[in-house]
């Protein structure tokens, strides 16, 4: 009786069949994932029906000679498609070439399938922003240490230069000076865009503080940030510098498309839920998410890509003539808490 209520209860299938391959008896579990009938001959794997056999062979591996313990394959179903599972065997009587019945279990290995592929696409998806990083980071070296040094040296050089004269060339020089100090200018702040260096000394707030003054500099926006994490908590240099690029790219976003006057930002960690929250919020033109989502919105993927990175959520709420609202949390681990 209590073998019977296992059966009957066990999760992974359990297909009994003699050696014709018909079906003597299956449990629910088995019922549920192949669709097959009592009575019935069990079809071959996909590995089977495909696999180059010898004369007197056994298609079927597990009831051939020497049958593997295990091993993993496609199975049809009677609902027209072909399963991912898992194979074992064993026998009730007398081997598999002798007139005894076969024990067939299955373990459905779809879920598996899709946990690999979702951690498989998570692992590429990490590597990638890793990389244009790392690329980032290289870029904006080569941007202060190479362009901002030479440009650097050039002006010093025309100052001199402009002293020693006469006055019409010294004039000239003179006009000159300030485009290349705009110049000079420009590429600090693509430097700093590219890889924020107070991100790595100083940490979030110090990063994104940074950030805003930039963006007020070059749009007309005003930008008010909330932030409750103080000067001595670091977290994470992922989640750091993932979580100050989702707030680049909105900001961004705001400042170029939104045509609003001002934007907020609140940066809340939670300590008790170990979590940190972000919301950011405008007054701006608004627009429609699902336009956007199925017909480009390249920032919003790659902040949905971020946040998903960090095994965070992120609700994006936006009417077109209502503003924008992105709220991301994410769970957090702290270097120093």
């Amino acid at each position: 009786m209590l073998e019977q209520e296992f059966f009957q209860h066990l999760t992974d299938g359990v297909v009994i069949m003699d050696k014709q391959r018909i079906i003597q008896e299956m449990n629910p579990a088995a019922v549920r994932l192949t669709g097959w009938n009592i009575g019935e001959r069990a079809p071959y794997c996909i590995f089977c029906q495909k696999r180059v056999i010898q004369e007197g062979e056994q298609r079927c591996l597990l009831m051939g000679h020497n049958p593997p313990p295990y091993f993993e394959s496609e199975m049809p179903t009677m609902y027209g498609e072909t399963i991912p599972v898992s194979f074992s065997t064993t026998y009730l009587s007398g081997a598999p070439d002798e007139e005894g019945k076969t024990v067939l279990m299955l373990r459905d290995l779809s879920q598996k399938k899709k946990e690999d592929e979702i951690r498989m696409a998570k692992l590429l998806a990490r590597q990638t922003i890793e990389a244009q990083e790392a690329e980032r980071k290289r870029i904006a070296l080569e941007l202060h240490d190479g362009v901002g040094q030479s440009l650097f040296s050039v002006s010093m050089a025309l100052q001199v230069l402009a002293r020693q004269t006469d006055p019409s060339t010294a004039s000239f020089i003179t006009d000159t000076l300030p485009v290349l100090q705009d110049a000079m200018q420009e590429v600090k702040r693509l430097s700093a865009d590219l890889r924020p260096p107070a991100l790595d000394m100083l940490g979030l707030n110090a990063a994104l503080t940074s950030l805003i003054r930039r963006i007020e500099q070059h749009f007309p926006l005003a930008v008010t940030l909330h932030s409750n994490v103080d000067a001595d908590t670091r977290f994470t240099p992922q989640l750091e510098l993932n979580v100050y690029r989702i707030i680049q790219e909105a900001l961004h976003n705001i400042a170029k498309h939104a045509h609003s006057p001002q934007a907020i930002v609140e940066v809340i960690h939670d300590r008790k839920k170990n979590r940190l929250t972000v919301t950011i919020t405008d007054q701006g033109t608004g627009f429609d998410t699902e336009v956007v989502h199925h017909g480009g919105g390249l920032g919003l993927r790659h902040m949905t890509e971020r946040t998903r990175l960090l095994d965070g959520t992120i609700r994006i709420l936006s009417v077109p003539g209502g503003g924008t609202t992105i709220h991301v949390s994410i769970p957090c681990t702290n270097k120093d808490m």
